[in-house]
């Protein structure tokens, strides 16, 4: 009878390190991911399993298919990371006749664009973009719509 071989991984940091920190915050299942090891395993599909497969010789659709899994995951969790951490921050400026338009009381952050480059939202052309499932289930969360 053939037994299974198990991997183990075993993991301690002191807390007073960027590493001790991640740990000790996903020990309180944020977002309900789940518990620790299985946070740990998520992150580390997401991030490494299409090398995983390649170098098993998985190719053609499968590691495809694998690579697309991985990729939205990542865009997820850099969408979710955008969206707290720095968009919600971010307000822009045009400079018009060498005078800046906005809110100057507002303790957010400028970002100045010269005569020749002033961005018209109705006439340039914007890309449309559909947020993954993940992304809205986030953004729910988070109360963001």
């Amino acid at each position: 009878m053939e037994q299974n071989q198990q991997v183990i991984l075993s993991i301690k940091r002191t807390l007073d390190t960027i590493d001790g920190q991640v740990i000790n915050y996903l020990q309180t299942e944020p977002f309900d991911l789940g518990s620790l090891p299985e946070i740990v395993m998520l992150t580390l599909l997401e991030y490494w399993s299409p090398f995983v497969k390649s170098a098993d010789g998985v190719d053609g659709e499968e590691l495809r298919q694998r690579a697309i899994w991985s990729i939205k995951k990542l865009e997820a969790q850099a969408a979710l990371i955008r969206e707290v951490f720095l968009e919600s921050h971010v307000k822009t400026a045009v400079i018009v006749n060498n005078a800046e338009v906005g809110d100057s009381t507002s303790d957010e952050t400028l970002v100045s664009t010269s005569d020749d480059q002033t961005w018209d939202e109705d006439t340039d052309d914007l890309m449309e973009l559909e947020l993954p499932e993940e992304v809205k289930q986030i953004n729910k969360l988070f109360g963001v719509e």
